[in-house]
C-alpha cells in the first residue's frame, strides 16, 4: 500500500510566500534607492546628498510673478547719437564741445557748422522708414549737465533755452553720409569767450538737437563715445583774429540720447526696450524646494514674439539677468550677470541663471536672503532702440509662457 504525501500543497504555500516576500523587498529597496522618503532623507547625515531632483514650472504648479518698469537709462556710452520722433517715441540728442582753444576770445566768428555723420540706424525698422525723413531745432542746455549719468528726469522745462540756434530738416540714408547744420556765431563766440574766462558771463553747457513735427522717423548719427575720431560730431569755425584768418575743428567731448515713450504692457506680452528703458523683474515662487536644498543648476525659457518685436542689424540678441536687492525692483547686484549664452532656437531664449562664481540668487533665497526676484533687460540697454516682446506668464498659448527648471539635490537637516 503506498502512504499519501500530505506535505507537498504546504511547501508549495511556503515557496510561493518565500518568492512574493523576496519580490517585495527587491520592489522596495529599489524604490528607495532612487527616491528616499522624506523620512529617510532625515536620517541621511548633513554631508551627504540624495538623487538630483527637478521642478518644471510646465509640469509643477509654481508661481511666477511679473512686473515691467520704465528703468530710464543713461546713453552716454552708446556709439548712436538718436534724434526725431515716431509715433509717441521722441528722440533728443544733447552734444557738449567743451575742449575748445582758449586762444580766439577776441576773435571775430564768421560762420560756425555742426558737422554730423549718419550712422545708418533708424527706428522703426522697417525699409521705409530708412528713408524717412527727421527734423530738428538746436537749442542751448541752459544748466550744467553730467553727460555720464543723467537720465530723461535729470531734465525739466527749464533745462533747454527755448530760441532756436540752428535748425535741419533731411533723409540722411548712406553710412557715413555728412549733415552740415549752420549754427548761430553768436552762441558760438561766447563758447569762444568761455574757454579764454571761466568766469564769462554765458556759459557753454552744450546743445540739444529737439525734434519738431516734421520728423516721421527716429536716426542715429555717429556720437562723441564712437571709437573714430574721423566719425565723431564736429564744430567747425572760421574765425578772424588781428587780420587772420583760421578754420578751427573739435570733435564733441561728451554726447547722450533723451529718449521717451509708454508702452502699455500686455496680458500676452511683456516688453524689453533700450534706450528708454523698459526692463522686467521675474519673482519666483520657491516654497516647494526644501530649504536645506543645494542648487544645482537653473535654466529659464522665453520666448519672443518677433512679429512685436522691433529689432535692428546692431541687435545682440543677448538678454541680460541681474539679481534685485531692493524692493521697488530697480536696483540690482551688478556683480553676478546671467546671459542667454548661445542664440535664440525656434525664437526661444534660454538664460542659464548659474554661474560657479557667484552664489547662485536661488541658492541665496533658499538660505534666507529675500526674494525679490530678476531683473531682465537687453544687454544693449544702452546703445539703441532694441524692443523685445516675449510672452507673458499669462500667454494665452501656455507652451510659450516663461518656463524655469530648476535643478536641485535634498540635503539632511543636520
Amino acid at each position: 500500500m503506498r502512504r499519501k504525501n500530505n506535505s507537498a500543497p504546504g511547501g508549495l504555500l511556503f515557496l510561493a510566500a518565500l518568492i512574493m516576500c523576496l519580490i517585495g523587498i527587491s520592489v522596495y529597496t529599489t524604490g528607495c534607492a532612487d527616491e528616499p522618503s522624506s523620512l529617510g532623507l532625515n536620517l541621511i547625515p548633513p554631508g551627504d546628498t540624495s538623487g538630483v531632483r527637478v521642478l518644471d514650472s510646465y509640469i509643477d504648479t509654481m508661481l511666477i510673478t511679473p512686473t515691467n518698469h520704465k528703468k530710464l537709462t543713461n546713453t552716454s556710452s552708446s556709439g548712436n547719437l538718436m534724434v526725431g520722433k515716431d509715433g509717441n517715441y521722441d528722440a533728443k540728442a544733447l552734444l557738449l564741445f567743451s575742449s575748445l582753444s582758449n586762444a580766439y576770445d577776441t576773435a571775430v566768428v564768421n560762420s560756425a557748422t555742426l558737422k554730423l555723420k549718419y550712422r545708418n540706424y533708424y527706428f522703426p525698422t522697417s525699409s521705409s522708414d530708412s528713408l524717412g525723413q527727421i527734423a530738428f531745432d538746436i537749442y542751448k542746455i541752459n544748466n550744467s549737465l553730467n553727460f555720464g549719468n543723467i537720465t530723461l528726469d535729470s531734465i525739466d522745462n527749464t533745462t533747454f533755452g527755448t530760441i532756436s540756434q540752428g535748425n535741419y530738416t533731411g533723409s540722411p540714408t548712406a553710412d557715413t553720409q555728412e549733415v552740415n547744420i549752420s549754427l548761430n556765431s553768436s552762441m558760438v563766440k561766447d563758447w569762444l569767450e568761455y574757454a579764454a574766462d571761466p568766469n564769462y558771463s554765458i556759459k557753454n553747457y552744450g546743445i540739444v538737437l529737439s525734434p519738431s513735427i516734421a520728423s516721421n522717423v527716429i536716426k542715429a548719427f555717429y556720437s562723441a563715445s564712437y571709437g573714430n575720431d574721423d566719425l565723431k560730431p564736429e564744430l567747425e569755425i572760421i574765425v578772424t583774429k588781428l587780420g587772420h584768418t583760421d578754420t578751427l575743428k573739435f570733435n564733441a567731448t561728451s554726447s547722450l540720447s533723451l529718449v521717451n515713450t509708454t508702452i502699455n504692457q500686455t496680458s500676452e506680452l511683456f516688453f524689453l526696450q533700450s534706450g528708454v528703458a523698459y526692463v522686467e523683474v521675474l519673482k519666483f515662487d520657491l516654497s516647494k524646494i526644501p530649504s536645506t536644498a543645494t542648487i544645482n543648476d537653473v535654466q529659464l525659457y522665453l520666448t519672443l514674439d518677433p512679429a512685436s518685436s522691433i529689432l535692428s542689424s546692431q541687435s545682440s540678441k543677448i538678454i541680460g539677468a541681474e539679481r534685485v536687492t531692493d524692493t521697488a525692483g530697480l536696483v540690482t547686484d551688478n556683480t553676478a550677470i546671467y546671459n542667454n549664452t548661445t542664440p535664440p532656437s525656434n525664437n526661444k531664449f534660454m538664460i542659464r541663471l548659474l554661474n560657479n562664481a557667484y552664489p547662485s540668487p536661488f541658492q541665496r533665497w533658499l538660505l534666507g536672503e529675500t526674494n525679490y526676484g530678476l531683473y531682465f533687460r537687453p544687454t544693449t540697454i544702452q546703445q539703441n532702440l532694441d524692443l523685445y516682446a516675449f510672452y507673458n506668464t499669462t500667454a494665452s498659448d501656455p507652451a510659450k509662457r516663461p518656463r524655469i527648471v530648476i535643478k536641485y539635490t535634498p540635503r539632511a537637516l543636520p
